[in-house]
């Protein structure tokens, strides 16, 4: 009896930075404390379909150059934020109007609010971003100290 074996491939892939991605104050929508749900606008484009089939054939003509027979190409496009870092919710900028912080990931408007993590960021490469993560809460924190020391925070 031959044995039955297979081999799988996936990717991970960068989504990148849309205007139509956001998160919002729900206008009318508000929890039992009065206070306005969250709304979260974001989908894939056709970028993203793109990259997904550009993946696929390029799996599939290194399978089939290794020789493996019944290769079965198929897609599990799952929703944005089940399985990959999504960047950009709360991101850096110099203008208040098209960004909520400052390069310091200070917010704008709040200025004794800091945000270090992914969302500050409008893109990620397909590796775990952790450890910019780490550095850029050490750079903030460092930033408010020296702020706090001179009085301005």
């Amino acid at each position: 009896m031959a044995d039955h074996w297979s081999v799988g491939s996936q990717m991970m892939g960068e989504t990148i930075p849309k205007e139509s991605n956001f998160v919002a104050l729900d206008a009318s929508e508000k929890d039992q404390w009065g206070v306005p749900l969250v709304h979260i606008n974001v989908d894939y484009d056709e970028n993203d379909a793109k990259m997904e089939q550009d993946f696929i054939e390029q799996y599939t003509d290194m399978f089939e150059k290794a020789g493996f027979i019944d290769i079965q190409a198929q897609t599990n496009t799952r929703a944005p934020g089940n399985d990959i870092h999504e960047m950009g919710g709360v991101r850096m900028g110099k203008d208040a109007k098209t960004s909520i912080l400052n390069g310091w990931n200070q917010m704008h408007a709040v200025p004794n609010v800091f945000v270090t993590d992914g969302s500050c960021m409008t893109s990620v490469s397909t590796q775990n971003p952790s450890i910019t993560f780490m550095a850029m809460s050490a750079r903030a924190a460092n930033y408010a100290i020296e702020q706090m020391k001179k009085g301005e925070l």
